[in-house]
């Protein structure tokens, strides 16, 4: 039989999960609205990176054919 005690920690347990699921709800609202916020923003940085690559491919087609690249062991031969 429940006494009056276990009908009080059960209520405090529900009042505790209440709780629990309103501090969820609030944290995934501001989710959604902080990545529907950076959506342009990621998308301009994926273009960026793109972008970047692609002119940096150009640049070493056009001035690779006599330039000597450096790498860590070329510029360390004593390894």
């Amino acid at each position: 039989m429940l006494t009056w005690e276990d009908f009080l920690g059960q209520q405090e347990r529900y009042k505790d999960l209440l709780r629990e699921v309103e501090r969820n709800r609030f944290i995934r609202q501001a989710l959604a609205r902080y990545e529907r916020r950076n959506y342009f923003y990621c998308r301009a940085l994926v273009w960026l990176g793109q972008r970047l690559i692609a002119w940096g491919w150009r640049l070493q087609e056009r001035y690779s054919g006599g330039a000597v690249i450096l790498t860590p062991q070329a510029a360390n031969p004593t390894r």
